[in-house]
């Protein structure tokens, strides 16, 4: 090789050892201000851990429930559980409900006062009992050994609905005061007998509670009651024939029955701010449910003012109860009044709560039962019998709104309308209750039920009354053609105004029904004049 050969090859291992050390001096200062970086970083960081420790777990060492959680308790399926309580300040708790196959469970800390809230995943519907616990670490605070899942109602208003056999029948002057000489305790429905069926009910109390807790009866101080042959007399006929209702229909769901019913009270009680709405129904704010039974209105139809107020009072209350329990549409279930001699009030009332239902359609979870052929000619008593009656068409709307069908309803008149020069009023009804519009005679014998209650008649429709611009009345003929009604009377020749059984008693051999076999409620329309 070359001198000059030589001289090149030095000149470039040279080159390339010098760029090795470039490279190397390069990286190394890189690697140093790397872990200079972390550990300022790591210097930091634990200065923040020391700063900001991570909240360790406190022990409670108690925990207060509202006292409606007790034994043989219902939560509602398919919603989620709020448990709200107190406990140690920021104490943390875990709520569990377990069963042999399923569990559902929830963690969750109270704050500086104590107050907490769990929401705890509603594990599946079923007949056999979970366990419900509230602990604290390793430490069991609160056991219920037998809690069920499945469907609770909330059974509200006055008498009618709190009827039963232990408050209104058991002794010979209750049954006397209450049947009269229309009746006798051996036509009362026999209770039912269902171990299933767990029911709590309110106290006639109007002190101030507790915010947590109900005016509980003394025989459900210990638990809620299965509505067996024992203790089925202590709740309301037609709650108790409403769960039989349903458990015929699903039987592996339970049913829950809270019932705040309180006989001879006005609605405003009953309304946030009254003391029965206070006391018996805001401390279940929060606690699901499946939803309201309604039967109330016989106080507010004794006075004209009160009669007159109840269709604002009705729907704001309907508001008020799917406010409290969080659900705009919770489904709300009411009975019309039944037949009572009485005055015109007892009309009013009826009117208001037909416009509340009339002015929802057939997907709304609003439903009213008319209640003018279920008494079994017992009109003359204020709480007449057929309350299994009227438990059986509620089941059927509550099952049609759970179920998202079209609710079944007795026709709802919408408008009237002058025809043929104001001579004949026709009468339209809300669409979904307006099919098959038939004339039907009522049974009101004590063997009626549900399953022969009317028959079909070719008698003439009654009922129907018309007034002209002087506002008297005069009994008026009424005929079917498909979904309308056509009203007339020779004695008004320009007719103002329509109803239809606008008494407190009324009496009829014939009344309107629909393909439901449902009657048509009463009325008090004005008519429009429209003669397109």
């Amino acid at each position: 090789m070359s001198s000059n050969e030589d001289q090149e090859t030095n000149g470039t291992a040279f080159m390339n050892a010098e760029w090795s050390h470039k490279v190397i001096a390069i990286i190394s200062a890189m690697l140093v201000v790397i872990i200079t970086i972390g550990s300022v970083y790591l210097f930091f960081d634990q200065r923040s851990f020391a700063r900001e420790p991570m909240t360790p777990f406190t022990q409670a060492n108690k925990v207060t429930l509202p006292n409606y959680y007790k034994e043989n308790m219902v939560f509602q399926q398919g919603k989620t559980i709020t448990i709200q309580g107190k406990t140690s300040p920021n104490g943390t708790l875990t709520a569990t409900l377990q069963s042999k196959t399923e569990q559902s469970s929830q963690t969750s800390s109270a704050d500086d006062k104590g107050r907490f809230e769990i929401a705890l995943p509603a594990p599946p519907a079923q007949l056999k009992a979970y366990t419900f616990t509230i602990s604290s670490g390793n430490k069991v605070l609160r056991q219920i050994k037998h809690a069920y899942v499945g469907n609770v109602f909330l059974a509200a208003g006055q008498s009618n609905m709190e009827v039963n056999y232990y408050d209104y029948y058991n002794t010979e002057s209750e049954e006397r005061a209450n049947l009269g000489n229309a009746a006798d305790v051996t036509d009362l429905p026999a209770p039912i007998n269902d171990t299933h069926v767990y029911f709590l009910v309110t106290d006639h109390q109007s002190s101030e509670q507790t915010q947590d807790n109900l005016p509980l009866r003394e025989y459900n101080s210990n638990s809620w009651l299965p509505a067996n042959t024992v203790n089925a007399d202590y709740l309301g006929y037609l709650p108790q024939y409403f769960a039989e209702q349903l458990r015929s229909n699903s039987p592996k769901i339970p049913i829950g029955i809270i019932q705040t019913a309180w006989g001879g009270t006005e609605i405003a009680r009953h309304m946030a701010g009254g003391d029965i709405y206070n006391n018996h129904v805001a401390p279940l704010k929060m606690f699901n449910i499946a939803g309201i039974l309604w039967y109330q209105g016989e106080q507010d139809g004794m006075s004209d003012d009160m009669a007159l107020a109840y269709q604002y009072n009705f729907s704001t209350l309907i508001k008020q109860y799917r406010r409290l329990f969080d659900n705009s549409q919770l489904p709300f279930l009411y009975v019309q009044l039944a037949r009572f001699p009485g005055n015109d009030d007892w009309a009013k009332v009826r009117q208001a709560q037909f416009v509340v239902a009339a002015n929802v359609d057939g997907k709304d979870s609003t439903a009213m039962t008319v209640s003018l052929d279920t008494d079994k000619g017992t009109n003359g008593i204020i709480h007449p019998l057929g309350k299994e009656i009227l438990a059986q068409r509620m089941a059927s709307q509550w099952k049609a709104i759970n179920n998202n069908r079209t609710v079944p309803s007795g026709p709802l008149a919408q408008k009237a309308v002058s025809r043929h020069r104001g001579q004949v009023a026709e009468i339209t009804f809300r669409e979904d209750t307006a099919n098959g519009l038939n004339v039907r005679r009522p049974n009101y014998s004590k063997n009626a039920t549900s399953k022969n209650l009317s028959r079909a008649t070719d008698e003439p429709l009654t009922g129907f009354e018309v007034a002209g611009s002087d506002g008297v009345y005069h009994s008026a003929e009424a005929v079917i053609q498909d979904d309308t009604i056509s009203v007339f009377s020779d004695a008004v020749d320009d007719i103002r105004q329509v109803r239809y059984l606008w008494s407190a008693n009324p009496e009829c051999d014939t009344l309107l029904y629909n393909s439901y076999h449902l009657p048509a409620s009463p009325f008090t329309l004005s008519v429009l004049n429209d003669e397109s």
